[in-house]
């Protein structure tokens, strides 16, 4: 059965979208995952990224490469057909991301978050964010523990993002979130140019695409721990090797 993921937050601006986008072309790409992104944000930033930024780079992959595809699918939702989409016994994803309205604070996103596997809240520094991420944190913890009463597998966890190395607020952030109990990630992602240049297209571990997105070896090394953690805490296939073996020509195609 496919795992199901969302990203979401109280508050808007923490990065979201530009997380599913960071995260889902290099686990496509680079682990081999059979993807799905539901679009079902208001702003349809993932969809638009596809349509209106990607698909003149995909028209010069396909004149070479005519059997050129999108690594992974994206499609554009409506939050209160969710199940319609998990239940359907058609699809062999491995993973299905749900990148759900800014604030989660209705109750179509609320069903939706229980429909996930685990449900990943980004966690930035700011004394503005802390409180109202920490709150939207217990309420999943109350989820989780109302789904573990059920015998129903639900996680979440806090994902570091926009990291400023040496910041005095990133540890502060890392002993607030610890302190209350709550579940995050070892690995982060820093506030870096590149990662608001992510493709639906190209991941930014491809060489050529990193290096006009502005990326260095850091910015790669983090995607890689981030996908990794998220593999092992989701109990992913991890197909590396297969993924490899399947490059084709579009990782030298990226202007």
């Amino acid at each position: 059965m496919s795992k199901v993921i969302s990203f979401a937050t109280q508050k808007g601006g923490s990065g979201k979208s530009t997380l599913a986008l960071v995260l889902a072309a290099p686990l496509a790409t680079e682990y081999g995952l059979r993807i799905a992104v539901l679009d079902c944000d208001y702003q349809q930033s993932i969809v638009k990224t596809r349509e209106q930024v990607d698909a003149a780079n995909f028209a010069k992959l396909r004149e070479a490469n005519p059997d050129a595809q999108y690594p992974y699918d994206v499609y554009p939702w409506q939050l209160s057909r969710i199940f319609d989409f998990i239940d359907n016994p058609e699809h062999t994803y491995d993973l299905i991301i749900i990148d759900v309205p800014g604030r989660a604070d209705g109750d179509d996103v609320f069903n939706a978050l229980t429909a996930c596997d685990a449900v990943i809240v980004p966690l930035v520094s700011d004394y503005l964010d802390r409180a109202s991420t920490a709150e939207f944190m217990t309420i999943l913890e109350a989820i989780k523990k109302a789904a573990d009463d059920a015998q129903i597998d639900f996680q979440y966890y806090g994902l570091p993002t926009k990291r400023v190395a040496g910041q005095r607020e990133e540890k502060e952030m890392d002993d607030y979130i610890d302190g209350l109990g709550l579940s995050r990630f070892n690995s982060y992602l820093g506030h870096r140019k590149a990662y608001t240049r992510a493709s639906t297209l190209y991941s930014l571990l491809n060489p050529a695409w990193a290096r006009y997105a502005g990326g260095t070896k850091d910015t790669s090394d983090e995607i890689r721990r981030v996908c990794e953690e998220l593999i092992e805490r989701l109990g992913l296939p991890d197909r590396r090797a297969t993924a490899a073996a399947s490059v084709s020509t579009a990782s030298t195609s990226a202007k």
